[in-house]
């Protein structure tokens, strides 16, 4: 029992009626009275004031039950934040990993078996839905059609993204997709906050799919506009057909009547058109001094960030020394690119907090290959530098001049690919590294809104005060333990 229901019950306990006429007073129902005399729910303001004047209270009374109102409704909103941005990280951390659980994709089909989905009629039932719109996809991305996927703002939800995702990896070409997602304009409501948490939630698990051109916009109203989700709130519009579904994927209306399509598509180019790109999704992968250019642009002022990566920033205590003595192959590049100097000496005087991984970190002991820098500036570092390194980070971890803690695994499994990076005052950064060089270094994704980012930082700077890291002893002792793996 909380405070605020603890002190009511005492004070209703006082009252000289029964339960029933406090109830009928206070114009309450009696057994949404119970529950607040019992903690089990919070009243809200209107409530508590007539509880207040049923109950007779004096004004010091009165001040007291509502400083006891305003800590809890205080604590509660702040851990219903902690709680979506906690969803945000994890979301971003995990967008290489996409279960499908109870997401019904059938097998392969002909293109015969394809072709018969292309039909107007409606569906129900979860599992036909699912299948229905997961053929309609497949049908789309065989084809050479190049005019964009449509996306609705639910799109996103689970499980459609991964019904999204499992089908845009099934075929190699890249296809263009419009998101259009619902952004709430913030007026320092909680609820606004955690709703626009959401929704760039939404977008993050379609970071890393490189079949996928994606943009997304984002609507400043709490309405999108009469249409196209006038018939359902779901809906995705290929070129042909509009798919339209509900919530919960238990029905589906299948257009493809041309005028009506058309219509459809134009009002979603004009909503799309008139929304803001707060939320820029590269379309393609970009080389490492595009990343370092970006990466350079934030840190500039000294701005305070926070990162969390598998891998610790070991090329934040690397300088031109090491490079002369064990990478000399990048001092040509140094020439050629002269933001690369200053970058590095941006990395190494920077205000920082960094939460990585203790495979990411045994991961560059084994390997000595950084992440962070283009593998053809340094290759592979020799044991004694990965030494050196590790040395420095130690030293940094003890003398606190850096905040580089070890994440609880359980908490936050990172992703070796993935890093997001939080600047104060500034945006949010989502990069997920190529797999492959052919496709660029990597691809970054970058949220442009002050608040939000804002939040991420007061939400990332208390980690290291959290059960989500490992202490600065544990790190410390980690390391020592990966350089007696040297």
């Amino acid at each position: 029992m909380n405070d605020l229901s603890q002190r009511l019950k005492i004070l209703a306990g006082r009252y000289p009626g029964t339960m029933t006429e406090l109830a009928r007073r206070a114009q309450i129902d009696r057994s949404s009275l119970y529950k607040i005399l019992n903690g089990k729910r919070t009243p809200n303001r209107a409530q508590l004031q007539q509880l207040i004047d049923a109950l007779s209270l004096n004004q010091r009374q009165s001040a007291h039950l509502n400083a006891l109102y305003v800590e809890q409704r205080s604590g509660a909103q702040t851990q219903r934040t902690d709680d979506a941005l906690y969803e945000l990280l994890q979301t971003a951390l995990r967008s290489n990993d996409h279960p499908m659980d109870n997401t019904v994709v059938p097998n392969a089909r002909s293109d015969a078996d394809i072709e018969a989905a292309f039909c107007t009629r409606c569906f129900q039932g979860y599992q036909t839905v699912t299948q229905q719109l997961y053929l309609l996809l497949l049908r789309y991305l065989r084809s050479e059609e190049n005019r964009p996927l449509m996306l609705s703002p639910f799109v996103g939800d689970y499980p459609l993204s991964s019904i999204l995702i499992n089908a845009f990896s099934a075929v190699a070409a890249p296809k263009p997709v419009c998101h259009l997602l619902r952004y709430v304009a913030n007026d320092d409501s909680h609820d606004d906050l955690i709703s626009n948490i959401r929704t760039v939630s939404r977008a993050l698990p379609f970071l890393t799919l490189h079949t996928i051109q994606y943009e997304a916009r984002l609507s400043l109203s709490p309405f999108a506009g009469p249409l196209p989700g006038v018939l359902m709130p779901v809906y995705v519009l290929f070129p042909d057909i509009a798919v339209m579904m509900d919530f919960s994927l238990q029905k589906c209306i299948c257009l493809t009547e041309p005028s009506v399509v058309q219509c459809l598509r134009l009002e979603f180019s004009r909503q799309y058109l008139e929304a803001p790109v707060l939320f820029a999704l590269a379309s393609d992968a970009h080389s490492f001094q595009e990343a370092m250019e970006l990466s350079a642009r934030m840190l500039n002022d000294r701005t305070e960030s926070y990162y969390m990566r598998a891998q610790p920033p070991v090329s934040k205590f690397i300088d031109l020394d090491m490079i002369r003595r064990y990478a000399p192959q990048a001092l040509g590049p140094l020439k050629t690119m002269p933001g690369l100097a200053d970058y590095m000496q941006t990395w190494l005087t920077a205000p920082y907090e960094f939460y990585f991984s203790e495979d990411g970190l045994t991961d560059f002991v084994r390997t000595g290959r950084m992440v962070d820098v283009d593998a053809a500036l340094t290759g592979t570092l020799p044991p004694e530098a990965r030494r050196e390194l590790l040395l420095r980070m130690r030293d940094a971890c003890e003398r606190g001049t850096a905040v580089l803690r070890i994440v609880n695994n359980d908490a936050f499994p990172l992703d070796p690919r993935i890093t997001v990076g939080v600047y104060r005052g500034q945006s949010m950064v989502f990069c997920a590294l190529s797999d492959e060089s052919d496709n660029g270094f990597c691809r970054e994704y970058t949220m442009q809104h002050v608040a939000l980012a804002n939040r991420l930082a007061d939400y990332m700077a208390n980690l290291k005060d959290s059960n989500l890291v490992r202490t600065q002893k544990y790190t410390v002792e980690f390391i020592d333990f990966c350089l007696r793996l040297l």
